[in-house]
């Protein structure tokens, strides 16, 4: 194996899967919506493979994370980290496009995103 320079990532295709789909199925058995984090691997293969299971939600840790994985065609993502009302211009670039979850940790927060989301 070369030598990485870089953080990448290095992963068994096989069990990754079989924990994609070993998650799927227990969600789906509990009624429950599963929307699995991406932000370990970051990776549009990962991505393909839970679609591959059904999956059509994702959560991710960054704006910038939901803009790479949106240009990937996810059209139901979760931002898990408190709002930042200064990247508003992002947020409703999102918007428009996806269904976009944010959390909020503020009540000052939810009143801006009130006043000036254009996609609530």
């Amino acid at each position: 194996m070369q030598k990485n320079r870089t953080p990448t990532l290095l992963l068994d295709k096989d069990i990754c899967k079989a924990n994609i789909k070993r998650m799927a199925e227990r969600a789906q058995k509990q009624n429950l919506r599963f929307k699995p984090h991406m932000k370990t691997h970051q990776s549009i293969q990962v991505g393909k493979w839970l679609k591959e299971y059904g999956i059509s939600a994702i959560t991710v840790s960054s704006v910038k994370m939901a803009q790479y994985f949106a240009n990937d065609g996810w059209q139901d993502i979760t931002i898990a980290f408190p709002c930042n009302v200064r990247q508003l211009p992002e947020l409703n670039d999102l918007a428009k496009d996806i269904s976009l979850t944010l959390l909020i940790n503020k009540s000052k927060t939810v009143s801006l995103l009130a006043k000036h989301l254009k996609n609530p």
